[in-house]
């Protein structure tokens, strides 16, 4: 069953029935769904046998090329004559010469026919431009430097020749929300997952979180033990980098100069292996642009399937491997407790224009953010962050969010407006927003300031 894709069905669909769309590029992360929203158009059309799906399993050019003439032997009329037929510019050719008309041709994987044959990209550009007649064509691809490049770069073959281009994307927190009602466990699986839909079904499986965290991470046979780790042997070459790098991220390191140093690394070579995780969208960088500083820049790793493995599985390979589940408890502990609070901020960072657009902002927000630096407080300077920052030309909302076993008090409240001193808000009207999982003391709610807004848990 397919779960919240409705705008990505329609915009298929659309796509089917214009006249003049020739090319569509469907992309995103691996696991994502992609190929069961394709099969569910395809079968969407029933037996008018308008789709024809074929789904690339091999580097091989010649193993690809022999596969899909296979499949359109099931449709094409004097099928016998494909087999002498020695590249896809001329199959296509040979569709349009013999009158097969209005055909969907999906090609599944499309990087892995591209990526070891460079001129598979050239090919399929003339095919778009001059071998398609009346059918249309659908290239998916779960690589995502690949489809990119092929997608953004000016200098790449394909660039330019896609009607339409739809990205796959996660689900959001309030979709998962909607799988898990109970709040706790929507953000645990959340956490873990990253709403990555084959990740998350994989949860709705199990009774518990507890004991599908169990059998999926916290079992060297789990699906999800090495899933991180196989997915970027599929994207990246020098592996083991790439590993440290992320390590060192997960495990708490945020600039560039701390993760070279952390890696062993030049520090300026560093920045072409960052570069690379963010155009993977393994990484994302967290700008600080009302701190006054330059490049004011600090790294994380946003998917949060990779983020868990690299904060907690991977530096514990060796314990999970002897002691399975029972090391649980051992390396889910305190900082398990702070992780949950950086999803759960970013959940509220996301949360933001949604927020606006719901009237529990006074304002929409232009830009989000998080901002950090050092403030002062009782008579000394220290270091410190403040987690949501929301802003349009007039107004700034400044906020803290907790996720804990314990109601936000007066204190919190009082601490962030000493923060709100130190960002430079040029003159913004200031409001202060409090998000709690568990809630607010009573001299919180009994604030009645239309500059405090209070939200609870989300």
């Amino acid at each position: 069953m397919l779960y919240f894709r409705e705008e990505e069905k329609k915009k298929l669909e659309q796509f089917a029935q214009s006249g003049t769309n020739k090319a569509m590029a469907v992309y995103g992360r691996r696991r994502t769904g992609k190929t069961a929203l394709m099969m569910d158009f395809f079968h969407s059309f029933g037996e008018s046998n308008r789709c024809v799906y074929y789904q690339c399993t091999s580097f091989d050019y010649a193993v690809c090329l022999e596969d899909f003439k296979e499949i359109l032997c099931q449709t094409v009329p004097d099928a016998f004559i494909l087999q002498d037929l020695n590249s896809f510019r001329k199959v296509f050719q040979y569709l349009t010469q013999t009158g097969v008309t209005d055909k969907i041709i999906i090609i599944d994987e499309f990087p892995f026919l591209a990526k070891r044959n460079e001129n598979v990209p050239v090919e399929f550009q003339w095919i778009i431009d001059h071998g398609l007649g009346t059918n249309k064509l659908i290239l998916l691809g779960s690589s995502l430097s690949f489809m990119k490049r092929q997608i953004g770069d000016r200098e790449a073959p394909l660039y330019g020749r896609f009607d339409r281009i739809l990205e796959i994307l996660p689900f959001s927190f309030r979709e998962v929300h909607q799988l898990f009602p109970v709040f706790e466990d929507a953000v645990a699986v959340y956490a873990r997952t990253g709403g990555v839909a084959q990740y998350v079904m994989l949860y709705k499986n199990y009774p518990s979180v507890e004991e599908a965290d169990a059998d999926l991470f916290f079992n060297p046979r789990g699906q999800l033990f090495q899933e991180a780790e196989n997915l970027l042997m599929q994207e990246v070459r020098e592996v083991t980098i790439y590993m440290s790098i992320l390590r060192a991220v997960g495990t708490g390191e945020k600039e560039s100069g701390q993760i070279a140093e952390k890696c062993s690394m030049d520090p300026r070579a560093v920045f072409a292996y960052l570069s690379k995780l963010i155009d993977l969208q393994i990484l994302s960088v967290l700008d600080n642009p009302l701190s006054g500083k330059q490049n004011a820049k600090r790294y994380f790793i946003s998917d949060l399937l990779y983020r868990f493995h690299f904060s907690f599985i991977e530096p514990r390979v060796s314990m999970i491997t002897v002691a399975h589940e029972k090391a649980m408890p051992y390396i889910l502990n305190h900082q398990y407790q702070e992780y949950l609070g950086f999803v759960y901020e970013s959940i509220i960072r996301g949360q933001c224009y949604e927020y606006g657009l719901q009237g529990r902002f006074p304002f929409m927000p232009f830009s989000v953010c998080k901002w950090w630096g050092n403030i002062r407080e009782d008579g000394q300077w220290k270091e410190s962050e403040v987690d949501v920052v929301a802003y349009d030309d007039h107004h700034m909302i400044i906020g803290e969010c907790k996720y804990r076993n314990k109601a936000i008090g007066l204190s919190e409240l009082q601490l962030l407006q000493t923060k709100a001193q130190f960002v430079q808000s040029k003159g913004r009207e200031i409001y202060y927003l409090l998000a709690s999982r568990s809630g607010f003391t009573e001299d919180v709610l009994a604030i009645q300031d239309s500059h405090v807004i209070r939200i609870s848990p989300i």
